[in-house]
């Protein structure tokens, strides 16, 4: 065997070595790369799976806004009996601090022939 033949087979040993070093050093990071590949893709898919329970919920409703001339007799009271939605609001107290905070009262105390802005819900959608 002659001495280039011998310097060739080294240099392709060596070269065989170098590729088998660089294969070794790139396998963890394509492993990681992959495992974070999976770890966000099973995360996707288990989120898209609770937003599609959660989507299925029962009736829809749209919260509108009308305005209303307060006859004579009425209070805040006997409006949140007419337009408060006790699915929407824990209690007639709650609606009419909102009411309050809409129209700037103070306090309780309104006039007949003014106007309210009062809140309430309707599964009708309108445009």
């Amino acid at each position: 065997m002659s001495q280039t033949t011998h310097i060739y087979e080294r240099d392709l040993r060596n070269r065989q070595q170098k590729l088998r070093r660089q294969k070794e050093i790139r396998r963890p990071f394509i492993l990681a790369g992959i495992t974070i590949v999976l770890v966000l893709a099973f995360t996707l898919s288990y989120h898209a799976l609770l937003s599609q329970a959660n989507t299925e919920l029962g009736d829809i409703s749209y919260k509108y806004y009308t305005c209303v001339q307060i006859e004579p007799g009425d209070t805040l009271w006997t409006l949140a009996d007419r337009y408060a939605d006790k699915e929407h609001y824990a209690s007639q107290e709650q609606y009419i601090t909102e009411v309050m905070r809409m129209n700037h009262l103070a306090g309780e105390d309104i006039c007949a022939g003014n106007y309210l802005i009062l809140p309430y819900y309707s599964a009708e959608f309108v445009k």
